[in-house]
């Protein structure tokens, strides 16, 4: 029974959104609205789940590796993949350049107090993480695609995490757009306080929507 709606494809939806409204709601219940920002800064509850996510994610794909007869290309840059927003989500970008707060945003390919070595060597580095993105995007999106309208599981899991991965990035840049839009007006501070809330905990669940995932994956390998 447990297995049967675990391979649902509204099991991941269904889910994801009970408990993501949920945790938003004991938290903007509880603490909004001094208390929210603590919660979600560096060090904070919401950082922590999202590190131990990364962890379990990494556990999973090491425990799943023989169900890809493609180990090199594709569980190999699953796992890439993995790490890279491990190593994000732990600040690994502020630590890199000596000049620069972070060596991965446009405006540090672009200043020129910059070393050239530094955007040589961080640009071919996000060259790669891209390029592992694409080819992921192009060997999948059409069998992704066509498997959405079929109910796979694994497909819906997949849509899940990148409508929430691309809803979060708009949250982080919709103040800074706003300030933009409004003559350097900022938002309040209560308002800001719940926009953090939404990107932080949706970010949160990313690997755990990923290990959702590969594990209906993994069944319905061994169902085949």
């Amino acid at each position: 029974m447990m297995k049967k709606i675990f391979m649902s494809p509204y099991f991941t939806p269904v889910v994801f959104f009970a408990l993501w409204l949920s945790f938003v709601g004991a938290i903007i219940h509880f603490y909004y609205p001094d208390g929210i920002l603590p919660l979600t800064k560096e060090g904070g509850i919401v950082e922590a789940f999202t590190h131990f996510g990364y962890v379990v994610l990494i556990g999973v794909l090491l425990v799943v590796c023989d169900d890809y007869k493609d180990k090199v290309r594709t569980w190999g840059i699953f796992l890439f993949l993995a790490l890279c927003a491990l190593l994000r989500e732990e600040g690994i970008q502020h630590h890199l350049s000596r000049t620069d707060t972070t060596p991965f945003k446009s405006r540090f390919f672009l200043n020129p107090n910059n070393p050239l070595s530094e955007k040589i060597i961080f640009g071919a580095v996000l060259l790669i993480v891209a390029g592992a993105v694409v080819y992921l995007a192009v060997k999948y999106s059409k069998h992704l695609v066509q498997s959405f309208f079929k109910l796979n599981p694994v497909t819906w899991s997949v849509a899940v995490l990148c409508t929430v991965g691309v809803c979060a990035k708009f949250v982080d840049r919709f103040p800074s757009n706003w300030r933009k839009a409004h003559d350097g007006v900022s938002l309040s501070d209560d308002v800001y306080a719940v926009l953090q809330l939404l990107e932080e905990s949706s970010e949160m669940f990313l690997p755990y929507i990923a290990v959702a995932a590969l594990w209906q994956y993994r069944l319905m390998q061994k169902n085949s």
